[in-house]
């Protein structure tokens, strides 16, 4: 019995061990808030021809909980259906980097947004 105990204790040490030498892998974590502000695009004197505009951006933090720098940290936003994107140089293990899309102009006050894509590359 205490046999096979250890054989377990062991099984799973060497699993632990394996996920934390071999597989333990870069990771960036994303959070971002929409920041949404009046476009004046018009001119008083012209006919009104189109509704009210909205310049919109992501502010966010990019946060490398992994254990080597990163670098090229691409980071894609869809925000009513239009695309927007940020780019960070490097990241070094542990740190928090501040980021803020390009801004895109749409119709809507408060549209919808979602994170599509964060692609990066490790250093060594």
């Amino acid at each position: 019995m205490k046999t096979f105990i250890v054989i377990v204790l062991f099984g799973i040490g060497a699993y632990f061990g394996y996920q934390k030498v071999f597989n333990s892998h870069n990771t960036v974590e994303i959070t971002g808030n929409l920041q949404v502000s009046q476009y004046n695009n018009y001119d008083i004197d012209a006919p009104r021809v189109s509704g009210q505009l909205y310049t919109v951006t992501v502010h966010g933090i990019a946060h490398n909980t992994g254990g080597k720098m990163v670098k090229n940290v691409f980071i894609e936003y869809k925000i009513a259906g239009h695309t927007t994107s940020a780019t960070i140089f490097d990241i070094a293990p542990g740190q928090q980097i501040l980021f803020t899309t390009n801004s895109i102009k749409i119709k809507r006050r408060n549209p919808s947004f979602s994170l599509e894509a964060v692609q990066f590359e490790e250093s060594d």
